[in-house]
């Protein structure tokens, strides 16, 4: 998946002191960070994402993914069972689709994911990750973001039909996974592959050095 191992590798160089604490229990997340050889811990948050949706709907896109990646990282920091160390930093994401002006969040049951994937059948979306690097005890806060574009083939609904009996879209935003079965429905993507996965790695790495600094 990550083409340029060394150059991840070097651009932890001046991050080695970190410890990171991954604010999720996705294991796509961990997959990312532990193919690009970065160290971490991983903490699951208790964070209500359908809830938080609903009360700040009003903000935009991109501060509603930034918000929901700080509330992430604030329930991982209230789940840590230890008190955290200077060196210790929390890292969260939340990785949205959005088509038609709509979120397409995860789905609820079979039903809801063969209709999110017939919604999206042959429309453009974007993928949107917040992301937070947290530390409550120096109290430094990083809060950014990663947007890429996916342009969706014409999906039959007997495809779709199919690709729900593998059960793989639950659990998924917008009902697919790209680096998955998924894949069939995808026709293009402009933007960073892996935020579409559910963590923009180069952002990641970028904003992390610029918290070092």
């Amino acid at each position: 998946m990550i083409s340029d191992k060394t150059e991840k590798r070097k651009d932890m160089k001046s991050t080695n002191n970190i410890k990171l604490i991954l604010a999720s229990s996705s294991p796509r997340r961990k997959k990312i960070l532990q193919q690009a050889g970065i160290s971490f811990k991983a903490i699951n948050t208790n964070t209500n994402e359908e809830l938080l949706i609903k009360k700040f709907r009003r903000f935009g896109f991109i501060d509603l993914a930034k918000l929901l990646s700080l509330a992430k990282a604030i329930g991982a920091y209230l789940n840590k069972p230890k008190k955290m160390q200077d060196n210790e930093v929390i890292v969260a994401f939340d990785t949205m689709v959005i088509c038609k002006n709509k979120i397409i969040s995860k789905p609820t049951n079979n039903e809801d994911a063969l209709k999110k994937l017939l919604f999206l059948s042959n429309k453009k979306h974007i993928v949107i990750t917040g992301i937070c690097i947290l530390n409550l005890k120096k109290k430094k806060i990083i809060l950014d973001f990663e947007e890429t574009q996916v342009y969706m083939k014409r999906i039959s609904k007997e495809k779709a039909i199919q690709y729900v009996r593998t059960k793989e879209p639950l659990g998924k935003a917008g009902a697919y996974a790209i680096q998955g079965k998924g894949k069939q429905f995808i026709e293009k993507f402009e933007g960073d592959y892996l935020n579409i996965v559910g963590l923009p790695l180069k952002r990641f790495l970028k904003i992390l050095k610029t918290y070092v600094g």
